[in-house]
């Protein structure tokens, strides 16, 4: 494990829009932790900003522009990302959505139908 915000001469704080945004595309690994919460992550297999409609970028904007502490390499395509300024709860709910618990009307309407062919 290793930290890698020097390494992408990433200036922090950002949100964790704008981290997204620097990996182009390539879908990620996302071990997602609230700052003051570490013992707790949701994961979220291949993110990418390009997941998410228009419509999920509003509705998981509070998170999307939550601020990035701190990003750690595990390997692979595989990140932990510490967040500040939101509730667990939220960060919880995206995880959970991104990853089809949620109703089908619902991910249809807040992620990319490429996204939701690689779920299923």
């Amino acid at each position: 494990m290793s930290h890698i915000q020097e390494s992408q001469g990433w200036s922090f704080p950002l949100r964790l829009r704008d981290l997204l945004e620097t990996f182009n595309g390539d879908p990620r690994d996302v071990d997602l932790f609230h700052a003051d919460y570490d013992e707790e992550s949701a994961t979220m297999v291949d993110l990418s900003l390009n997941d998410f409609t228009e419509e999920g970028l509003k509705e998981f904007k509070i998170v999307l522009d939550t601020k990035v502490v701190r990003v750690e390499a595990m390997g692979g395509n595989w990140i932990s990302v510490y967040v500040d300024g939101v509730d667990y709860s939220q960060i919880e709910s995206l995880a959970l959505s991104h990853a089809g618990y949620c109703l089908c009307e619902d991910y249809d309407r807040w992620f990319t139908m490429n996204q939701s062919d690689q779920k299923n």
